[in-house]
Parts: structure tokens; C-alpha cells; sequence
């Protein structure tokens, strides 16, 4: 796994370079079949569903991400939901963020705020929800479909991966540690069935395979484990078919793509 040090300034101005460059994203809506993950090995069953649905405008990134997971429970099954609503500006400089999460219908989290970067590239994210926290957010640090973007660029250049700092304000802390390697599609997704009505969104677009490390900014000094890890096979106008999310106790998810269809570009000047 790639390791990040000093070459995280140095490799800053490229990064921008390469999202500027980068293929827009295909606005679109996905649904996804989710099954439990331990230590990599997939349940027979799918206890979830995973939604995600991405607008765009002229400005800025609309995106919303559901997560609804059923698992039985000692006495009862314990149904967990996560709600994720964020509005990111189309020069990767500001980011709103709402992420909910719910247990049984009952709220157990809330978090949202907004994120500005400045012409430096350092910045702060401030919270309104829990109330006067904040966060600096050093230099290098991108945002979510900023990250997407640098990837499938890095990808088309043919390089094997790169290393940021990543902000997605599920929690009132600094950006992670991120290191994104780039590999060879596996054999086994030759086969991986695409949806009724969204082949042509996917043809004529090549697969991205990538796996990413996640560090907390004091673990990763201390040369601690990834907090966790994922995967994606991801087309290179940004829709995902599969991924993994893998904890460092082993477990996680993996999502397989179910359903898939267009939505509306914007028509700017």
C-alpha cells in the first residue's frame, strides 16, 4: 500500500491538475443489493439495499446516499439506516453535509455543517449540528466527488495510485489519510450483470478498479492499521457498479448494482 509523507505537497498541484482534467460525471440514479461482509467473505443473503443518486448543476454536485440494513439480533432484527445529503461546489471548494443515521426508526446520530477550502488550499469545516465544533482542514484536503474525480483521471493516466486527505463530515474531526491504489479490473467482474435500461450508460466506458486505505490522522503516525478499507469497480464517467467497505475488525458490506438510469444534464453557458 502506497504510504503518504512529504510528497503530499508536491503531488497537491498535480491532483488539481488531474480533477480539472478529469471526464465529467454522469448524473444518474442507482440502486444497489448489499450483503455482510467477514474478514472478505460475503453472506448468502442480502439483508440491505444501498441508494445513491447523483444531480448536477451548473455549480455544483447534488448527492444523496441511503444505506438501510436489516440484521437479526439476539431477540429482534435491528434495522439501521443512513441518510447522507450533500451539495459540493463543481471547483471542489465548498461542501454542505448532512449525514443521519437511525436505529429501528429512532435517531442515534446527527452531523452536518459546511466545509471552504480557500485559494491556499487549506480551509475549515464548521458544524451546526452538534453546534461549535470545528475542523481545520489542511492543505490537500478534497471532498468527495473531487476524490472521485482525481481518481478516474489518475486511473486514464495510467498511474497505479495516489495519496490525499479526504473530508466527508460523517464526523467533527480533521480529514483522513487516504492512500488509493489503482490495479487491474478482476476477472471475476467480467460477468457482473448490468441492469435493464442501463447499458448505455455503460457502453463505451471503460471499468476502473481501485482499493483505498482510510487512516485516522494520529493512527497513521503511529503506523497503526487502515480504520478501514474499500473497494470499487467504477466507470470512468463516475457511476459505480460494486464496492466494498471493510472495517478493521473485518467486517463490512459489499453492494452489487441492481438498477440504474439516467438523469438530466444541466444546459449552462
Amino acid at each position: 500500500m502506497l504510504t503518504r509523507s512529504w510528497l503530499l505537497g508536491a503531488a497537491l498541484g498535480g491532483l488539481v491538475a488531474f480533477t480539472a482534467q478529469a471526464q465529467e460525471l454522469q448524473p444518474h440514479r442507482a440502486a444497489y443489493d448489499v450483503a455482510m461482509l467477514d474478514h472478505g467473505k460475503a453472506s448468502a443473503d442480502s439483508p440491505g439495499t444501498y441508494a445513491f443518486e447523483l444531480k448536477l448543476t451548473c455549480n455544483a454536485y447534488i448527492f444523496n446516499q441511503r444505506l438501510h440494513l436489516e440484521v437479526d439480533g439476539t431477540r429482534t432484527s435491528v434495522v439501521t439506516e443512513q441518510l447522507s445529503q450533500m451539495i459540493e461546489s463543481r471547483d471542489g471548494r465548498r461542501l454542505h453535509f448532512e449525514h443521519r443515521t437511525t436505529t429501528n426508526g429512532r435517531q442515534t446520530s446527527l452531523v452536518r455543517g459546511d466545509a471552504v477550502l480557500g485559494e491556499d488550499g487549506t480551509g475549515r469545516a464548521r458544524f451546526s449540528e452538534p453546534d461549535g465544533k470545528s475542523a481545520v482542514l489542511p492543505l490537500g484536503t478534497m471532498f468527495p466527488m473531487a476524490m472521485t474525480r482525481a481518481t478516474l483521471a489518475h486511473a486514464a493516466a495510467g498511474d497505479m495510485g495516489f495519496h490525499s486527505l479526504f473530508f466527508y463530515g460523517e464526523r467533527p474531526k480533521p480529514p483522513q489519510s487516504v492512500n488509493v491504489v489503482i490495479g487491474r479490473v478482476p476477472k471475476r467482474f467480467a460477468k457482473l450483470q448490468i441492469p435493464d435500461g442501463g447499458v448505455p450508460l455503460v457502453r463505451g466506458h471503460s471499468r476502473i478498479y481501485y482499493r483505498g486505505g482510510f487512516f485516522d490522522a494520529d493512527a497513521r503516525k503511529e503506523g497503526e492499521p487502515a480504520t478501514f478499507e474499500m473497494s470499487s469497480l467504477t466507470l470512468d464517467n463516475g457511476i459505480e457498479l460494486y464496492g466494498t467497505h471493510e472495517e478493521g475488525d473485518g467486517g463490512g458490506i459489499e453492494y452489487r448494482i441492481s438498477r440504474l438510469e439516467s438523469l438530466p444534464k444541466p444546459h449552462c453557458n
